[in-house]
């Protein structure tokens, strides 16, 4: 790694992490509210797990040691922390008030901009403050407009009730859902074109919509599942959650001209400020008041200045996401090292330039694989801050790009050793 690797040759320690991880695990279960977020997905004493501040692509933990971020605050941050021209605009709207007792004019001015980027696909929009409220008010709108009650779940969709039920096991008892909601979600686990096929002509009675996520997808077989939808008149909705402002100016529906009914974009609307949007045709918008699609805090002002910056800044980008080809290269010559040393049997490259992954062929819990460990350690060693997702941002320079690929490839030379020497232990 050359000079790289004196980042964390440095004295780094974590004594005021470690001390801080013992107090908040008393307060706060999980140690915070946000479980992707929470220490227990970390290694306390390999890595930080309490932050003081952040600034572009580089954040500070309590400590004072600094890392590069490959997380991007779950890639909600794409315009890079604390950006100055987010900042201003906030700043500016703070000292007018956050929540008023009426409508803002910002929230018209905020939606115009959303839906001029999608040049005028959708005539409407609706602003709540999370992706699971988004997703989850799209399939309210859907069952109102299609008067029928069962959705298809086919990923994570957030953590209400309906989405949870299928992605974490279908567990009702030990998850707080009640065992009927079997009744309204089908949940299709590795979905399919295949898979979905024969689940709906099994049953399509009484089938309101299909939730996808999209940039899980290669264009044809989504295009395959939209079209058969389309023929059963189920709806059809794209939760772009994580991938509406990462995949492209019009998100991944945009990329690969595949529009869904009803569209769900939030991480990264507002650099780090909650808000998400749903959009959709007048037909199915107009619902939003009847089915009370509604929160407090869904018009309040901070967020929507943010957005706003966002969307000038958007506007104004030559390319986006400007990290694009950087990742593919990254991407690819990831795979290309699997070849060379072996390893495509048990490691396998998942994702897109959005966010990409390394992940053990054998284990289907990311959070326990044995190599994303050994990743997230080594990545720290260099300096790097991951917890196993690439996530990048404009703020992320070439010089670091490039970093994190000598990183990688480095890491992937190391676990090979690994292997080697447990091959030769037994």
């Amino acid at each position: 790694m050359k000079s790289k690797e004196s980042t964390l040759d440095r004295a780094v320690r974590f004594t005021r992490n470690l001390e801080w991880l013992e107090h908040v695990e008393k307060v706060i279960p999980s140690g915070c509210s946000t479980l992707a977020k929470s220490p227990e997905r970390l290694f306390p004493g390999y890595t930080p797990v309490c932050c003081a501040e952040a600034h572009n692509s580089r954040f500070i933990d309590i400590d004072g040691n600094e890392w590069l971020d490959c997380e991007m605050a779950m890639g909600t941050a794409p315009w890079g922390h604390a950006r100055h021209e987010v900042q201003l605009t906030v700043i500016h709207q703070l000292k007018k008030g956050t929540s008023y007792s009426i409508p803002a004019d910002i929230e018209l001015e905020c939606a115009e901009l959303i839906l001029e980027r999608f040049e005028g696909r959708y005539p409407s929009l609706r602003f709540t403050k999370s992706g699971a409220d988004a997703v989850s008010g799209a399939v309210r709108l859907a069952r109102a407009g299609s008067g029928k009650s069962r959705v298809i779940a086919t990923a994570y969709h957030g953590w209400h009730d309906w989405s949870a039920y299928g992605y974490y096991g279908r567990e009702t008892k030990e998850r707080g859902i009640p065992v009927d909601i079997e009744r309204t979600t089908i949940w299709i686990d590795k979905p399919s074109p295949e898979r979905i096929e024969s689940q709906i002509k099994s049953s399509p009675e009484d089938i309101a919509c299909i939730v996808l996520c999209p940039n899980e997808w290669k264009r044809e077989p989504l295009e395959q599942v939209v079209s058969l939808c389309r023929s059963l008149d189920i709806i059809v909705i794209f939760d772009e959650v994580t991938s509406g402002i990462r995949m492209g100016k019009q998100a991944t529906a945009g990329e690969y001209d595949i529009w869904p009914d009803l569209l769900c974009i939030s991480k990264g609307m507002a650099n780090g400020l909650p808000l998400a949007a749903v959009m959709g045709p007048e037909h199915l918008m107009s619902l939003s008041g009847q089915v009370r699609f509604s929160n407090a805090h869904s018009s309040e002002t901070t967020a929507l200045a943010a957005a706003i910056a966002c969307e000038r800044l958007m506007k104004s980008a030559k390319v986006w996401p400007s990290w694009r080809d950087a990742t593919v290269r990254i991407m690819d010559l990831i795979e290309a090292e699997l070849v060379l040393l072996g390893l495509t049997d048990q490691l396998v490259l998942k994702g897109t330039y959005a966010s990409f992954s390394i992940s053990s062929i054998s284990e289907d819990n990311f959070h326990i694989d044995p190599f994303r460990e050994f990743m997230v350690k080594r990545m720290a060693h260099f300096g790097i801050f991951t917890k196993g997702y690439f996530i990048f941002s404009d703020a992320h320079t070439r010089e670091e790009l490039l970093w994190v690929e000598e990183a990688l490839l480095q890491t992937l030379s190391d676990w090979k050793e690994v292997l080697k020497q447990e091959h030769f232990s037994n």
